[in-house]
């Protein structure tokens, strides 16, 4: 008969009550975020945010309803979003606490006269042993899948449409700012900063808005016409591209834009320059001819979304709405991702629930639960 050696036992025992517990899995990628930022003094901001509820006129609430929004809580670093999702397993996680738990020893057994004796614990006078609690039982965990949010989708079903200075705008008293926005946006704020240029987003009396595409076209041919008769505006185009600042400043000096809010101005120029980044961090904006004509190529399916063009057709209303020195640029390479052609040659917008579907990572199908890891680690 074997013996058991208790010498080398470790005292384990559950606390009477559990203390409850999320459990977390953190993706490899936010780890050595944290990590490295650990060793450096300044710790990443994260959030968790969710889709903006919105109440109903019967007093209910609910969260806003659109396809391009993601319907649930996410992660967010300065730069990317991950999905928070619960997963239930059925093998369950023991929370442990170091304690020193009491000594106990067999009583003398006590003999009841019908031949059954039953044996009694009791405190014994040796010191307690360092031990194991359990203070808690996690039945399941929450997982962090890394998601490719299509931001601008998202702000276009939530932001307010203007059209032009001569159209009214129908805003509701609480109509939110960019901040609210921001806040309510389930996207990290790097994609919410790319997002916010790609839908043309600009602030008006401090509420949030988005230009309409068609509009957007009409001030950048306005605007084109004003670079091009500035001084060594027009003639930096074929170099590395021109400042934003000394196109805003040629713009403003011109005054025929005037009648427009000077951000949705901005908003359409900063869309169509392109976005660098400097050896010390910041963001400048360079105005280019490849870049713009993508920019208005894109708008001109998005000024069209139901619109079934020839591919002539396209070609030559994409040509006539740039400048001169775009036109070498024209190539439909640059709209890869949102338009269709068939076989017969006929172009059109893709709308936005088949972009959606393409944007979301499919990181998910492919992530092993922690026990499938676990499994797999002991079997090599």
């Amino acid at each position: 008969m074997s013996t058991q050696d208790d010498s080398r036992a470790i005292p384990f025992a559950f606390a009477h009550e559990q203390s409850p517990v999320r459990l977390l899995e953190l993706p490899p990628s936010l780890l050595s975020l944290i990590e490295n930022s650990t060793f450096k003094g300044s710790a990443p901001v994260l959030k968790i945010k969710a889709p903006p509820v919105v109440s109903s006129t019967d007093g209910s609430t609910a969260t806003t309803s659109s396809s391009a929004i993601p319907p649930s809580a996410v992660l967010t670093t300065a730069t990317e979003t991950f999905t928070i999702r619960s997963v239930h397993s059925s093998n369950s996680i023991y929370i442990l606490k170091p304690v020193l738990i009491p000594t106990v020893s067999e009583a003398a057994p006590n003999d009841d006269g019908d031949g059954d004796s039953d044996t009694e614990m009791v405190l014994s006078d040796l010191p307690p042993k360092p031990g194991m609690i359990v203070t808690s039982i996690c039945s399941s965990h929450l997982e962090l899948v890394p998601s490719k949010p299509n931001t601008e989708l998202i702000l276009r079903a939530l932001l307010t449409e203007y059209t032009s200075p001569d159209t009214p705008l129908d805003l509701p008293s609480d109509a939110p700012s960019k901040s609210q926005i921001i806040s309510d946006t389930p996207v990290s704020d790097a994609e919410f900063a790319q997002g916010w240029i790609d839908v043309t987003g600009f602030e008006l009396n401090g509420k949030a808005l988005r230009l309409s595409p068609a509009s957007g076209l009409l001030i950048f041919r306005a605007a084109a016409t004003i670079m091009y008769a500035a001084p060594d505006i027009g003639s930096a185009w074929r170099a590395e591209g021109v400042d934003f600042g000394d196109i805003i400043q040629a713009i403003d000096n011109d005054g025929e834009l005037e009648e427009w809010p000077k951000e949705a101005v901005r908003a359409v120029m900063r869309g169509a320059s392109e976005t660098k980044k400097e050896v010390d961090g910041s963001i400048i904006y360079i105005f280019n001819a490849s870049h713009a004509a993508a920019w208005v190529g894109k708008h001109l399916l998005l000024a069209n979304p139901d619109k079934s063009f020839r591919e002539s057709e396209f070609m030559n209303a994409w040509k006539e709405a740039l400048p001169d020195d775009c036109i070498d640029h024209v190539d439909l390479k640059a709209l890869d991702g949102i338009y269709t052609q068939s076989v017969l040659g006929v172009i059109r917008y893709i709308h936005g629930s088949a972009a959606v579907e393409a944007g979301v990572s499919s990181t998910a199908s492919k992530k092993k639960k922690w026990h499938e890891k676990f499994a797999a680690s002991k079997n090599r």
